[in-house]
């Protein structure tokens, strides 16, 4: 049984297109009582002296402000003292690391940290660049999914489950495709998990199987009075997958991917690399174990 993330990574270039996935990785942490390691990679480590470790930061202003944050979310009140922010279970790390290769430095980030989620900020790309150049967020996914770490993408001009102004999160339906392989279950686990925590009693989740309705694959569900349900389709896996998150207004689609393979094998014209690239909502992809 997997267990809630207790470490929390959100890399961040700073520019307010990730402010959703902030707002994504401050929910996570504030209802998992979790750390929250705010990482940004500087490539010149020239313009920051020269002690090349990863340091704290402590009031460098181009972090964004998880306080301010908290605060318009009526976490805590405005002007608190910093402890006020720790007695919330959270605690907050401002991480600068430098590397040329910034999914490089994340990675061997993950490695000196026990971090058991990251958060990615993403945005969708199409044509014959995307093959050749997988983006940032894919890379860096790559790296840490041979970690067995899982990833939260949240595309940057999507709905997302957590509303940034309130933080009140929306999870009234989870998408899981299944499939034979790989064992979907911790999949199913963690979105039940999602809807108790922040979904009402009427939200949905939806296991979606594009195949014949005579092979779905079996599915352990025990312990649970959630709305589950069991759907069949035919056709191209990732259209249909897209189609279903779209016309069922969808908060959250979970992935298992192939642990034996990094992110980016398993990707490239795969079902995932396109529900990724094209997702109405955020996807949390699991690597198998």
């Amino acid at each position: 049984m997997s267990k809630p993330a207790r470490f929390i990574l959100h890399p961040t270039d700073f520019s307010t297109e990730s402010s959703v996935a902030l707002a994504h990785a401050v929910r996570i942490a504030v209802n998992n009582k979790a750390t929250l390691d705010l990482l940004h990679v500087e490539t010149d480590p020239a313009a920051y002296g020269d002690d090349q470790d990863d340091v704290p930061v402590e009031d460098w202003n181009q972090f964004p402000s998880i306080r301010t944050m908290l605060e318009t979310w009526g976490l805590i009140a405005s002007g608190d003292a910093r402890s006020d922010v720790t007695d919330l279970g959270i605690e907050i790390s401002e991480v600068v690391s430098y590397g040329s290769d910034v999914p490089d430095a994340i990675a061997e980030y993950c490695q000196q940290r026990p971090i058991d989620m990251v958060v990615l900020s993403t945005a969708g790309r199409d044509g014959f660049a995307s093959l050749l150049i997988p983006s940032t967020a894919e890379r860096v996914a790559d790296k840490v999914s041979n970690l067995s770490i899982p990833t939260l993408f949240v595309p940057k001009h999507s709905r997302g489950c957590v509303d940034v102004e309130t933080g009140r999160v929306t999870m009234n339906h989870v998408l899981v495709p299944v499939d034979h392989e790989p064992d979907a279950e911790e999949a199913v686990e963690r979105g039940l998990r999602a809807m108790a925590a922040f979904g009402d009693e009427q939200a949905d989740m939806t296991l979606l199987h594009v195949g014949a309705e005579s092979e779905f694959p079996h599915v352990e569900i025990s312990g649970t009075s959630r709305n589950v349900r069991r759907i069949s389709q035919q056709g191209d896996p990732a259209t249909e997958i897209l189609s279903f998150a779209r016309d069922a207004k969808v908060n959250l689609i979970i992935m298992v991917t192939d642990g034996e393979q990094g992110l980016l094998d398993v990707l490239r014209g795969t079902t995932t690399e396109k529900v990724l690239r094209h997702a109405p909502c955020p996807v949390l992809a699991i690597p198998a174990r």
